[in-house]
């Protein structure tokens, strides 16, 4: 049962935290998102760094044992 769950764990993470989907967010993020005095490229830059972050700290929330 507990390698069903990884299995299952690791399926979720890679359907969820891929680059098709990372690149959706991000553009999606930026479009609501408006930094004043930022350039749009450099908004993209900045959502992309902490979405970044946030895949890392949830891939590794997901397979904690």
């Amino acid at each position: 049962m507990k390698k069903l769950i990884s299995a299952i764990k690791k399926i979720a993470v890679e359907m969820i935290l891929n680059e098709e989907m990372k690149d959706k967010i991000v553009a999606k993020l930026n479009s609501k998102i408006n930094i004043p005095m930022v350039s749009e490229d450099r908004e993209a830059e900045l959502i992309e760094g902490i979405y970044e972050s946030m895949q890392e700290a949830i891939s590794e929330a997901i397979n904690e044992k």
